[in-house]
């Protein structure tokens, strides 16, 4: 099938909405989706084509309830498939920078890899630690 059908799957399953969420396939995710099924697994392009193949015929065609009704029984009939293929729609959409970007707009949380730079942390407190002093050495000494 097509990168149209891959790109109507996307955007069932992460459809997107007038706040501001742009729908998964429209996105333009297809290759980044093809670049993260090979890095998921061994046979991630196959699982692709697994869940491609449990499809209707006439999918593209059919009304978005429809097609979600349709991956529905792809996912309880093709679980593993379904759920390589999902695991790699999320982490293209979740991990590309538009869509950082906006939810660094919408939550206010810097849209970055943890590291290098990290984040504010409160000072440890040594205080936490006087219990487990307290107790004193738990092993022996080795000669």
């Amino acid at each position: 099938m097509p990168d149209e059908t891959i790109i109507a799957v996307l955007d069932c399953l992460i459809p997107g909405d007038a706040t501001g969420w742009p729908a998964a396939g429209q996105h333009g995710l297809v290759p980044r989706l093809h670049e993260l099924l090979e890095l998921l697994s061994a046979d991630g392009p196959a699982q692709l084509q697994t869940v491609l193949s449990h499809l209707p015929e006439d999918f593209l065609t059919l009304p978005t309830d429809q097609q979600t009704i349709s991956l529905q029984t792809v996912e309880s009939t093709a679980p593993d498939a379904f759920d390589t293929v999902l695991k790699a729609c999320y982490s293209a959409y979740y991990t590309d920078p538009g869509i950082r970007r906006i939810i660094e707009q919408k939550t206010g949380y810097e849209a970055r890899p943890p590291q290098p730079l990290g984040y504010e942390m409160e000072p440890f407190d040594e205080s936490l630690l006087e219990p487990v002093r307290a107790r004193g050495p738990i092993w022996r000494k080795v000669p």
